[in-house]
């Protein structure tokens, strides 16, 4: 079921105003003035219940039924940014995260463009996602580790104190070190091999290398494709939904629409019938909705991107 935000306001005098959710996107300006605030609340804020709402109010978010052992008062409070209205494919890694885990959090938006001092205060880099964790002040930012830092952080909270016996994956990473090593291999080969054939393949403007480039995102699709048979599926490691899966669902999403809508070209699933399979059983997880735009959204960003030739961060290999 849906959930609704539990937010917090702050002082007018403050000049931070976040919002209940079904009203507005929680919106901070100021940083300096949060931090202040959160040290003033001291532990009523840490423990305050902050879910999200799903995707059929309109809101970005997340949230769902929290694990055993996880509930609002020993989880640890997090703050989530990511960028206006969740376009960014990397965020919304870090959202399917936070979501599948149940862990409560709050959400800052910030702008695509220039970014706020305070912001860089957080990561220097700019980008998003970036993670802070209000109880301890750790900050972390680059969607892989922070990621892995929620799956660690649930585990430390986890009454159980340890993974199932069945030796199933505990808090979204195998228990096992094969197993989490096998989790990173594919996560790596995503970023390094389907994504730039993905957005290389996307942005080219030469018909005559259209095939070439297509040959290659194929090659990058077999990959995983690969993984589903060799592990038995249904997820890339198996029977159970990893780091692996939330790692590659945003940008699949964002390939099958683009690809579709700029170049004609559908995956096909005669080639790749257990992938099909897989963004099918994928698709229709809670968390997977809620970080989840739309096909015509999509559309709307990536014309943007079309008109200025975007770089994609250096994975659009025509530049």
């Amino acid at each position: 079921s849906l959930l609704a935000v539990a937010s917090l306001s702050m002082s007018a005098n403050n000049a931070v105003s976040p919002c209940c959710a079904f009203s507005h996107k929680l919106s901070f300006v100021n940083y300096g003035t949060i931090a202040a605030a959160i040290a003033e609340r001291g532990q009523a804020r840490r423990t305050a219940t902050v879910l999200r709402t799903g995707p059929a109010m309109g809101l970005r978010g997340g949230g769902g039924p929290l694990r055993a052992g996880l509930d609002a008062s020993d989880s640890p409070f997090l703050t989530f940014y990511t960028l206006k209205g969740g376009a960014c494919p990397y965020a919304a890694r870090t959202l399917i995260c936070l979501t599948e885990l149940g862990l409560p959090h709050e959400t800052v938006e910030v702008s695509a463009m220039k970014k706020e001092d305070w912001f860089l205060e957080i990561n220097p880099r700019g980008k998003v996602p970036a993670l802070r964790n209000n109880n301890d002040d750790t900050v972390v930012y680059e969607s892989s580790i922070c990621d892995e830092y929620l799956s660690d952080l649930a585990r430390s909270v986890d009454p159980s104190g340890g993974p199932p016996p069945s030796g199933r994956a505990w808090m979204l990473m195998p228990p096992d070190a094969a197993g989490r090593a096998r989790v990173r291999l594919l996560c790596d080969r995503i970023d390094s091999e389907l994504c730039p054939a993905q957005f290389t393949y996307l942005m080219n403007k030469d018909g005559e290398k259209d095939k070439e480039m297509r040959e290659d995102l194929e090659r990058a699709l077999g990959v995983l494709e690969e993984a589903l048979t060799s592990s038995g599926g249904p997820y890339l490691a198996g029977e159970d939904f990893t780091l692996a899966d939330i790692h590659v669902l945003p940008f699949y999403l964002r390939l099958t629409v683009t690809l579709r809508h700029y170049k004609g070209y559908e995956v096909p699933r005669d080639k790749f019938p257990k992938l099909a399979q897989w963004f099918e059983v994928c698709s229709e997880k809670a968390s997977v909705k809620v970080a989840a735009l739309s096909e015509e959204r999509i559309v709307e960003v990536y014309d943007r991107f079309m008109d200025v030739d975007y770089s994609f961060g250096g994975l659009n290999k025509n530049k």
